[in-house]
C-alpha cells in the first residue's frame, strides 16, 4: 500500500513547506495514494494506465519508472539520484534533500502536466 514507510526514512519534519496544500500533496505521494492513482477504487472505474508504458499507473511509475518523463526527471531530480547507480529512488525523490531544493518534485509535476491531477 505504502510507498515509503517509516524504515526508508525515519522523520518526515519539513519546517520550509508552510502550504498546507502542498503538505497534503507531499504525504499524498509518499504513501502512493493520490487521485489520479487510486481514484478508480471509489468511482468503480478501470485503473489508469501509462498511455506510453502500458502499465499500472502508480506514484512510483511516475516519479522515477515512466521513460517518457525521464527528459524532466533529469532536468528537475538530478540531485535525488543514487550517489553510483545513477538510478532515481523514491525516498530520494520524496525525502529532504529533493525538496529542501526549492521544491523540484513539484517543479518536476506541474511541467508534466500532473500536479492539478494528483
Amino acid at each position: 500500500m505504502g510507498e515509503i514507510t517509516t524504515s526508508t526514512i525515519s522523520q518526515w519534519t519539513y519546517s520550509h513547506v508552510r502550504d498546507r496544500c502542498i503538505q497534503t500533496l507531499l504525504a499524498r505521494l509518499r504513501i502512493g495514494h493520490t487521485c489520479l492513482t487510486q481514484r478508480y477504487l471509489i468511482t468503480r472505474d478501470p485503473q489508469p494506465y501509462c498511455d506510453d508504458c502500458l502499465v499500472p499507473l502508480t506514484v512510483r511509475h511516475l516519479l522515477v519508472q515512466c521513460p517518457s518523463l525521464i527528459e524532466l526527471r533529469h532536468r528537475y531530480l538530478y540531485r535525488c539520484r543514487g550517489r553510483y547507480s545513477g538510478v532515481y529512488y523514491i525516498s530520494k525523490v520524496l525525502g529532504p534533500e529533493c525538496l529542501a531544493q526549492g521544491h523540484d518534485v513539484l517543479r518536476f509535476l506541474g511541467e508534466a502536466g500532473l500536479l492539478q491531477k494528483l
